[in-house]
């Protein structure tokens, strides 16, 4: 059971489809393992579609009626449903992003013990990532120039702020420093969403932070 989740906001952003495309892929990964916030996106959608009639049955007047059976009429048909795939490694949205496996991806490794991967840039600039941390394996005492966004897909890690497994939807600032290590029984798969690329604090972080622009 995932014990970080996204905010009320951004949940509500969600089930409206207002939030960016970034922001969506990494609340429906967190989605695929939290049944609450499964359940709090369906009552904001269900909300949503209650005002939605409300304010339909106020247009309806004059040729409000009209216009919304040409809607109806012109919406693409909707094919029957299909078969269920069998069963996959990674939260289907990441599956679809992936598209052949993780080894096909375009890696580079800013540090040892990691591996990154960048996905996407979205409409709003957001960097959408996978990253790949060694069993044991830990990332240097870093600080954020932005927000940063991270979902855990497979394994754990901890760092000064606390211990994190699958379906955790971790949300840092400018004003968070810390140094995740991944848990020591497995390798930990992340997805980040960041606005910018991460400040390493430590000693040699001069030498390395011009290699983690994206």
């Amino acid at each position: 059971m995932s014990n970080w989740h996204p905010t009320n906001d951004q949940l509500l952003e969600f089930a409206s489809g207002t939030g960016s495309s970034a922001m969506s892929i990494a609340i429906s990964t967190h989605l695929h393992f939290c049944q609450a916030c499964r359940h709090q996106v369906h009552d904001n959608e269900s909300m949503a579609a209650v005002l939605f009639e409300e304010q339909t049955r106020a247009d309806l007047a004059g040729d409000g009626f009209d216009r919304l059976m040409s809607r109806i009429q012109n919406e693409p048909t909707v094919s029957a449903p299909k078969a269920p795939k069998a069963p996959s490694r990674f939260p289907p949205v990441i599956e679809k992003l992936i598209h052949k496996d993780t080894e096909s991806l375009d890696w580079r490794s800013p540090m040892k013990n990691l591996r990154v991967s960048q996905l996407l840039k979205d409409e709003t600039g957001l960097i959408l990532g996978l990253h790949h941390m060694k069993s044991g394996g830990r990332v240097p005492h870093h600080t954020h120039r932005g927000n940063e966004i991270s979902v855990v897909i497979e394994g754990g890690f901890s760092d000064e702020m606390g211990s994190y497994g699958p379906g955790d939807f971790i949300h840092l600032a400018g004003e968070h420093f810390h140094s995740p290590q991944a848990d020591a029984d497995g390798d930990c798969w992340l997805l980040s969403l960041v606005e910018a690329p991460v400040k390493l604090t430590g000693p040699l972080g001069w030498l390395v932070n011009p290699f983690l622009k994206p």
